[in-house]
């Protein structure tokens, strides 16, 4: 940083070639990732080398802090002061786990800040620990919430127990969180918090889903913080928004064992959508998967919840919850869609597994179908577990199959100059024996000159006398 200028609404910065690159970052993401976590407009022109910041003056102040940490990285250690900042998060990470947590030339930090939309980088608190390493996160207390219980689920996988606190039965009990710097600690009166639920192994993979589909999924459409610590679940966020969430997980868990029944009656996440006994099967598809569908499109969380009703007799009620009144209604779209759907095939006389003619019939087993892909599977649960314990071991294979790679094309190199080399060695033994059949016929031909020469002589000589 050479020097700097403020006015009454942005900020301007000198800066050398080499600090304007670093600040601009590959395709100028640096840059922009400094922007959208600030809350400022940056500026970078190169001919003047000069950074210009504008926007509100806490946004201004928080865009050159975070410039000059960017700024400082490129020269060694990062030291922060403790001063209170409000927009700071530090999470203590051991010493083992700083290359895992930061990853290949730094993804895996990347990925995160990429999520939720924060910045982060390793530094020394000069306050207190200043001979530690910390991991600083920068953002709004959402964003900074959701990268740290992100960070805390690689550290635990890395070292387990680092984080969970275990019963006497040796059960995973609750989370220990990291101590809080003075400008991270909330209010008394606030309602932001985190929630945490043990779970049992198979309630664990169950609620995980494939590659955490199903956990995000509950996230998304409680619109709360949702990490996996370990075998804890931890929910962040303020307390309508745990609550949603877990009630969203609890009603999940059950529906690993049977049908669940939701009095949704009064709640504002929830739209209830009756489907005709002969179309659930049509819309829940072959183990969920259709209606599983639905949920990824719109950011929904939905199932079927029966009920009885004395006028209509029975019926199924499709209950599409989220706490995005937009996201329930794209979900019901697509469902009426499908109804309708259904229905021109069944007036058309195909059918859908039912009896010949009767235009797809709704039988017991397509009743249970919209409960396949959450029933209790060993094999999914297993292979889901082992994909969730080998998520962050990719990239070490990664690593270790590009080196084994390289060992073989070394290999292969080295065998094709072998190769060479025996093709070398062949030619030169042909070129020699070449070289000596041209030898041999060169003295027989000489050897036939001198003896014809020596007969022609002795003829002469015969006939002189």
């Amino acid at each position: 940083l050479v020097g700097d200028l403020e006015y009454e609404n942005k900020i301007v910065l000198e800066i050398s070639d080499e600090d304007a690159a670093f600040i601009l970052g590959k395709g100028g993401r640096t840059k922009e990732k400094i922007a959208r976590v600030s809350g400022a407009r940056i500026e970078l022109y190169e001919r003047s080398r000069t950074l210009e910041i504008m926007g509100p003056p806490e946004a201004r102040a928080r865009a050159k802090k975070y410039v000059q940490a960017v700024m400082a990285q490129r020269v060694g250690p990062v030291s922060i002061e403790d001063d209170g900042d409000s927009d700071l998060t530090v999470v203590f990470v051991p010493h083992e786990a700083v290359g895992f947590v930061t990853g290949s030339q730094g993804n895996f930090l990347r990925s995160i800040e990429e999520e939720w939309g924060t910045l982060m980088f390793f530094a020394k608190v000069a306050s207190a620990n200043s001979n530690s390493e910390k991991l600083m996160i920068f953002g709004e207390l959402r964003a900074r919430r959701g990268a740290e219980l992100k960070v805390m689920s690689a550290i635990e996988h890395k070292k387990p127990g680092y984080y969970v606190l275990k019963g006497e039965d040796g059960m995973a009990e609750s989370v220990r969180m990291s101590d809080r710097y003075e400008g991270d600690m909330l209010d008394a009166d606030t309602d932001w918090d985190v929630d945490m639920i043990p779970f049992t192994s198979d309630d664990f993979s169950y609620a995980l889903g494939s590659q955490g589909s199903t956990r995000r999924k509950l996230a998304k459409a409680s619109g709360c913080i949702l990490e996996y610590v370990g075998m804890v679940a931890c929910i962040a966020g303020t307390r309508e928004d745990r609550k949603r969430c877990r009630n969203y997980l609890s009603w999940l868990l059950k529906q690993r064992t049977g049908p669940v029944h939701v009095e949704h009656e009064g709640r504002t996440d929830v739209t209830a959508l009756h489907v005709p006994p002969e179309s659930v099967g049509f819309i829940t598809g072959t183990r969920g998967e259709t209606l599983r569908t639905i949920e990824r499109n719109t950011g929904t969380f939905c199932f079927t919840s029966s009920s009885r009703d004395g006028e209509s007799g029975r019926h199924e009620t499709l209950l599409i919850f989220s706490h995005n009144s937009q996201a329930r209604a794209r979900a019901r779209e697509e469902v009426e869609a499908r109804l309708h759907d259904h229905a021109m095939i069944q007036r058309g006389g195909g059918g859908m597994g039912g009896p010949r003619g009767g235009g797809g019939g709704y039988d017991r087993h397509d009743r249970y179908d919209r409960y396949d892909d959450r029933r209790d599977d060993r094999r999914d649960r297993y292979y889901d577990d082992r994909r969730e314990r080998d998520r962050y071991d990719d990239r070490h294979r990664d690593r270790y199959d590009e080196r084994r790679r390289r060992d073989d094309d070394y290999d292969d190199h080295r065998d094709r100059r072998r190769r060479d080399d025996d093709y070398d060695d062949r030619n030169d033994r042909r070129r020699r024996d070449d070289y000596d059949r041209y030898d041999d016929r060169d003295r027989r031909d000489r050897d036939y000159r001198d003896s014809r020469h020596d007969d022609r002589r002795g003829r002469d000589y015969d006939h002189r006398r």
